[in-house]
């Protein structure tokens, strides 16, 4: 997820040993328990080794469940406040890491490798999370991170004000884009047009990268060097925006940008797709100030961004968030974002924290209930109905 993150099943090289392992408290058991304007050819930042700088900024909130990925059907991650959690059958999770770490996101490329990021700390796994090493850190803290198999990697490092968003960790100004060769133990900071928020790559020449100020550039040189291929809903404006990319393949994207300007009780977002990395479509928008409005764009699932799940380049789902319906709403979008089709929702959730689909009918979003605990609920039909997994309890911090 996209959390993030890639959806990669296949088998792959595992990565070197890293030098400090750490023990999961409780380890996962075959079956878990229940319960820019910039340049398009921007300079080379120097390289960074890594650092214990503290961070400029924390996240000031992180919720118990903040970030969910499955690889196929039946196994997935799920990581926030204090623990990782893991599922083997699709249907029964299991606390399989607990610590005082705030974790902000999770990517996994096969059944064995995966990286959980924290506040302050990158976690790695090799065995399906049975274990977790302590990775190397960036100059500054990792926010984000995108593997395309065991050794090669993205992420964002540092910024300012970072903020939890359906899955992510996005800093407002001045994140740094870093890549990894070796797994995450060591970081080098990378070329990038200026504020990147998230950053993908479907293999190491392919991948897209979304900026604080609206745009949306690619690379096919491994990020040597970007273009920009779209200028999002008031690009360049001034006016803050958080913006998460899903890359589904080599020339193909789905974006979900959120534009801070909006009314009372409403938060103006737009989708966007792309499947050849040229024309793009303007998938949904909800709801554009008054007298701005995008003519003949679909409304979105509800009044404030929720999250979203890529299934393929021509498939992904949306869960709105609604505070004033007390819903979590499901979009279903096909054709690449030509044909929405709207289902049910999930009932007494006005926010949602991240979402994990395997295909347009099976999917998982980590969202909170009536009685406050923050939640991870399954969908088998679409999103028409939905059933609870796992409750996790509010930390101190709620």
């Amino acid at each position: 997820m996209a959390i993030g993150g890639c959806t990669a099943t296949t088998s792959l090289k595992p990565s070197p040993s890293p030098s400090a392992i750490v023990s999961s408290s409780a380890a996962a058991s075959a079956t878990p328990s229940t319960s820019a304007t910039a340049s398009d050819s921007p300079s080379t930042s120097p390289s960074a080794s890594p650092s214990s700088t503290p961070a400029p900024s924390d996240p000031q909130f992180v919720p118990a469940l903040a970030a969910i990925q499955m690889v196929g059907p039946w196994l997935g991650w799920a990581a926030g406040s204090h623990a990782i959690f893991a599922t083997t059958d699709g249907s029964h999770w299991g606390k399989q890491f607990a610590s005082t770490e705030e974790f902000v996101g999770v990517d996994f490329v096969s059944s064995t490798t995966g990286w959980v990021v924290g506040a302050r700390t990158l976690l790695g796994t090799t065995d399906g999370g049975h274990t977790w090493q302590a990775l190397g850190e960036a100059h500054r803290p990792i926010r984000s991170v995108h593997f395309i198999n065991a050794l090669e990697g993205w992420g964002i490092s540092g910024g300012n004000d970072p903020q939890m968003d359906h899955g992510w960790l996005l800093p407002s100004t001045a994140g740094t884009m870093v890549s990894t060769q070796d797994g995450g133990r060591t970081w080098v900071n990378a070329s990038s047009p200026t504020d990147p928020q998230t950053v993908c790559f479907s293999d190491r020449a392919h991948g897209w990268l979304a900026t604080m100020s609206g745009s949306i550039y690619a690379s096919n040189d491994g990020g040597s060097t970007w273009t920009k291929s779209l200028d999002m809903y008031q690009a360049g404006s001034g006016v803050g925006r958080q913006t998460i990319i899903e890359c589904a393949a080599p020339a193909a994207l789905w974006v979900l940008t959120t534009v801070q300007n909006g009314a009372a009780g409403h938060l103006p977002y737009v989708s966007y797709a792309t499947q050849d990395g040229r024309s793009w479509r303007t998938v949904m928008a909800e709801p554009i100030t008054s007298g701005a409005e995008l003519p003949g764009v679909p409304a979105g699932p509800d009044s404030h961004p929720g999250s979203f799940s890529v299934i393929d380049p021509m498939d992904a789902v949306f869960i709105g968030d609604g505070p004033a319906t007390n819903l979590a709403q499901c979009v279903i979008a096909s054709a690449g974002g030509a044909s929405l089709r709207r289902t049910g929702h999930i009932e007494n959730s006005s926010e949602t924290f991240g979402a994990a689909f395997t295909s347009a009918t099976t999917g998982w979003v980590l969202t909170r209930n009536a009685g406050g605990d923050y939640v991870i609920d399954v969908t088998a039909d679409g999103g028409y109905h939905w059933s609870q997994q796992l409750a996790v309890p509010p930390t101190s911090a709620g």
